[in-house]
């Protein structure tokens, strides 16, 4: 996941990126939510350094540094490349959102941010004014973090999502966010992280009003990397034409078995991680997270994020070096070659190749193959799962049972 006035020349940043494409398909009392793929805001902004300095923004000392901490905040927003189109209010107002499952609160940028504000320009913003279903709250929200602000004020409105909407949903209209969103076309984020406290997250709201039978949702993102069809979000069902099966010798198709394991307490979509292994590496097979440690599924995040101590071998092993912002590359012409890196879950294998977790962007017409391995200092024993690995592996969010599950995805 997270992770937000026009002027003509703003156009110049928006010309790399394919606009949004969304519909939706109806399946009884569950839905599905196609989710489109553009190039990552963090391509976009690398090959937009000139434009910046138009808007006062000077990247220069940014793009030289070793960044680290505040790296991992940045691309929170950086970093996705899958929206949805929502609409919300009455008349209903269209706005891009990505589905994140490492946040709780839906929040969405609101016409009452300032045109000084730099992220919020070229998006569409959310007018309370011109809903009639509009419900004031106006209690305050601000995070602030690793160099990057969110700050807005809660109201209530009614949100189209599909075929579905739901009424009354409690969100954040934000006044203000990091300016790294002008690369993004993301407007706002549902949050579908599980809830803790009085606020009603929207999932919760979905079973609560009846909207859909089973308390479960699942996330399928579209291998394909030359694909805009960036997946889909499956509210109430689990969808078996998205698991890996195979024929048996009476031609019947066998689905894979999911994994289910029981979810952690708190916010996050949190599980036991028995340990990280490369395997046939330069150093021979090397084991991370020997003792066990805890991971998350993040869906703002093309990334897998983890210790940086241990990320830093995976690099060393791979033979990365480091690039911008943190970000580490390796040579396309080796991928192929690189070694299989393994999470076992649940006493299982979830194997990763070199294709699957580097990620090949454009930067000034060449062609840079980034590692998705992301370190950072402040994740202690624990590693966080993006789409490098969620794109492998089709991921079920159990709430009735409190449990996620895991299964190759097809």
């Amino acid at each position: 996941m997270h992770l937000l006035h026009k002027t003509v020349t703003i156009v110049l940043l928006f010309l790399f990126v394919k606009y949004l494409k969304c519909n939706a398909e109806f399946e009884s009392s569950s839905f599905n939510i196609k989710i489109a793929k553009h190039k990552s805001p963090f391509e976009v902004l690398i090959n937009s350094v000139k434009e910046l300095k138009t808007y006062g923004i000077d990247f220069t000392n940014i793009l030289t540094e070793n960044r680290t901490n505040d790296s991992v905040a940045l691309y929170r927003y950086l970093d996705n490349e899958y929206y949805a189109q929502i609409r919300v209010g009455k008349p209903s107002q269209p706005m891009n959102v990505a589905f994140d499952t490492a946040w709780t609160a839906t929040w969405l940028m609101s016409e009452q941010c300032p045109w000084t504000t730099i992220g919020c320009i070229g998006h569409d913003k959310y007018d309370h004014s011109k809903s009639n279903l509009y419900k004031k709250d106006g209690r305050q929200f601000k995070i602030e973090d690793e160099g990057y602000n969110l700050t807005g004020f809660f109201s209530y409105d009614v949100l189209y999502v599909s075929h579905i909407n739901v009424t009354d949903q409690m969100f954040v209209e934000m006044t203000s966010v990091p300016y790294t969103y002008i690369f993004s076309k993301l407007d706002g984020v549902i949050g579908l992280g599980l809830q803790i406290d009085a606020y009603v997250p929207f999932f919760y709201n979905l079973i609560q009003q009846k909207k859909i039978e089973n308390p479960l949702f699942s996330i399928y993102l579209n291998r394909d990397k030359q694909s805009d069809h960036g997946g889909n979000i499956i509210l109430g069902f689990i969808e078996k034409r998205h698991i890996h099966s195979h024929k048996d010798s009476n031609n019947q198709t066998i689905y894979d078995d999911i994994l289910y394991l029981p979810i952690k307490s708190g916010t996050y979509w949190q599980f036991d991680l028995d340990k990280v292994f490369l395997n046939g590496s330069k150093d021979a097979n090397i084991t991370l997270c020997s003792s066990g440690c805890t991971a998350l599924t993040d869906t703002s995040s093309n990334s897998i994020y983890g210790p940086k101590d241990q990320v830093d071998q995976i690099h060393n092993n791979i033979n990365a070096k480091p690039w911008l912002l943190g970000r580490y590359s390796v040579a396309c012409d080796t991928i192929s070659k690189l070694p299989e890196i393994i999470f076992y879950i649940g006493g299982k294998p979830f194997s990763l190749k070199g294709r699957d977790y580097t990620i090949q962007m454009t930067w000034h017409s060449l062609s840079i193959c980034l590692s998705a391995f992301i370190g950072d200092n402040s994740l202690n024993n624990m590693w966080g799962l993006g789409g490098a690995f969620l794109s492998e592996y089709y991921s079920i969010y159990d709430l009735g049972n409190k449990q996620i599950g895991f299964v190759k995805a097809a």
